[in-house]
Parts: structure tokens; sequence; C-alpha cells
């Protein structure tokens, strides 16, 4: 009776060991449940978040889809003209704009324009003037409108259109002023809380009504060409590049070969985004002042996560924002981060590496 009881014992465990290891084939433990939990995105089926990060009381921008606390995006955007001439570098804040546009300006250099919304850096500059084109694309985000005078053609559609302006010819030394370490014009600065500042003096709404662009919740590959690096000659003495590092997952600015520093920072420029815009271009006066066309369609290029896509634009009007789009016509969700948009001329070619 004995033997019969233990040999009954035996095929009981065996049972229970055989039960357990099945169901553990299905249910994962406590601990790898913790590691691998994910919610999918319903919009894109290949978009996953990672719960592990807390994002309670959190949204994302509108900007960058960056996600940060409710109060940081209700607020009104602003958008600051930068000085890119080798005089005026580095530039002071431009690390901390979640879009920035790069366009070329009269002698063949270009200049920056940083829109800004949940970020606060304390100095800004060196700040410069308005162009059109620029104007155009500050327009999309409603954005306080941050400059040092401009062209004649600027200033006349600064007025037409009503643009909540904060121009550094019209404002005391409390909201701009010039720092001793570099020489006019390209040493005017500003802050954060200079700008929100003058924007209160002025009575502008605190609240911009603007279109949003469009994000992914966590990083998505684009499934296009593998690309590591960009380069972009806009002259002949002057080329921007973007290397990118696996590892982070963002592209590393240069210009001409050199690392593109915040000067305050100290820290390199990145990119999550980077979108290749072609735009027509010419000269339209003596001064060698320029036309891009921003409103209407054209083609680009779109990088990120390592790789590259053709693309599409689209600009309805001067207010409207700018949609990008697949070949197969799909509008383009951006991965959560800093997007550089680069306006070249349609003649120019990156040069992909």
């Amino acid at each position: 009776m004995r033997k019969r009881f233990g040999v009954g014992v035996l095929c009981i465990t065996i049972l229970v060991l055989i039960f357990a290891v099945g169901c553990s084939k299905n249910k994962p433990t406590g601990a790898e449940q913790d590691d691998i939990v994910v919610i999918t995105d319903p919009a894109d089926s290949n978009d996953v978040v990672d719960t592990r990060e807390d994002l309670t009381g959190k949204v994302p921008s509108p900007i960058s889809g960056i996600y940060v606390e409710q109060e940081r995006i209700e607020r009104r955007p602003f958008a600051v003209m930068f000085d890119n001439m080798v005089k005026a570098r580095p530039q002071a804040g431009l690390d901390q704009a979640e879009i920035v546009y790069e366009f070329l300006a009269e002698g063949l250099i270009t200049r920056y324009m940083g829109i800004f919304l949940i970020n606060e850096p304390d100095t800004i500059g060196s700040v410069r003037s308005a162009r059109p084109y620029f104007i155009d694309r500050a327009l999309e985000y409603d954005a306080l409108y941050v400059h040092v005078g401009g062209s004649e053609q600027a200033k006349s559609d600064i007025k037409a259109l009503k643009m909540a302006d904060i121009d550094a010819l019209s404002r005391n030394s409390t909201i701009f002023w010039r720092k001793s370490h570099k020489q006019a014009p390209h040493n005017m600065y500003t802050s954060t809380q200079a700008i929100r500042k003058a924007a209160s003096e002025s009575k502008y709404n605190t609240e911009g009504v603007y279109e949003r662009l469009k994000f992914h919740n966590s990083d998505v590959k684009p499934n296009g060409a593998e690309i590591s690096k960009v380069g972009l000659p806009y002259s002949k003495n002057y080329t921007a590049a973007f290397i990118y590092n696996q590892e982070e997952g963002i592209y590393y600015r240069e210009i001409n070969g050199k690392s593109h520093q915040d000067e305050i920072s100290k820290q390199q420029m990145t990119a999550k985004n980077i979108i290749v815009q072609k735009a027509a271009t010419k000269v339209i006066d003596s001064e060698g002042r320029l036309e891009i066309e921003m409103v209407g369609k054209g083609e680009g290029f779109y990088l990120t996560q390592g790789e590259m896509l053709e693309i599409t634009w689209e600009k309805k009007s001067r207010k409207a924002i700018t949609r990008y789009y697949d070949k197969d016509g799909k509008e383009i969700q951006l991965n959560p981060g800093i997007t550089w948009i680069q306006v070249v001329p349609k003649t120019m070619n990156p040069i992909f590496e």
C-alpha cells in the first residue's frame, strides 16, 4: 500500500509540473509582464508606447510631439529670427527650439527661425531681421514674431497680416539688449521672459490658434533608404550636415564640417526629424534679397531613424500649415522630438551617404 501511494503522489506531482510549464508558455511571470507591457496606438499598429515611462498628467506638444505638463502648451508659440553669419555664431537658445527652419538669405548665407513653445531659454540670440518667406512659416503657428526690423516687404506683410509683432526697433532695453562679446549687428539678444512681457504689454492673445502637426507616440522607422548622413551645400563656403547616431536615434548637426553648438549649453544641435524642402528661389533686387515660394506644392526628403523617404509638400495659403506626404499620398507623421526643416532651392542636390 505504501508503494502504491508513493507512485500515485509521484504521478500527481509530474502532472502538476507539466500543467505549470504549459501555462508559463502562455502567460509571462510578473517580472516579465513589467518589462513588456505596451499600448498600441489604434491610429498606427506599428506605433508603440513604452508604459514604463510615466506620462501621467502629460500631453504631447503640438509643435514637437514631446510629452509635457499641460500648462507648458497652454500658451502661444513664439518664432525668433536667428543670425547665422560667422560673427553671430554660436547662437544662444536655438537648441531649445522644437522646430528650426533654415533658409537662404541675401549674400548666400542662411538664417534660422526657431519655433518655441514648451521650452523657456533665458538667453536667445543673436536676433536678426525678418523676411517674407519666414513670415509664411511663422504664420503657421500663429506665433509671436520676434525680430529686429526687416526688409520693406516683410515689414509691410507684418502690418497687413496683423501679426503679433515683437520688433526690437520698437521695443525698449528690457525686451532686447546688445551684448558686448559680439560686434553689432550680430549681438542683439532677448529671453523668453522678455518676449512674454512684450506680448503682455501689447495685449496679444495668450494662446495661438493654429493647425497641429501629426506625430507618432514613439519612434517609428519610415521604411525608406538607409542614410547615415545628409549634406546641404547652400553655397561654396557654407554647408550644413546631419550625421545619424544609431545608438541615440538622433542626428547631430555640423556647419562646414564642425560641430554646431549652442552658445549657452555648449551642446551640439540635434534633430529627431529632418525635412529637406525644395522651393522655387530667385533674386529680386540689387541687394540680393530673395523670393522663395512657400505657398504651393513641391518635392523634398524626410529623414528619421537613419532612413530617408522622398516626399511631396503642400501649403494652401500663407497661414495654412505645410503638410508632407509620402509617395502614396499619405500624410507623414513625425517622430516625437526636434525637427529641422531645411528649405533649399530646387536646383540644390542634397548629398546623401
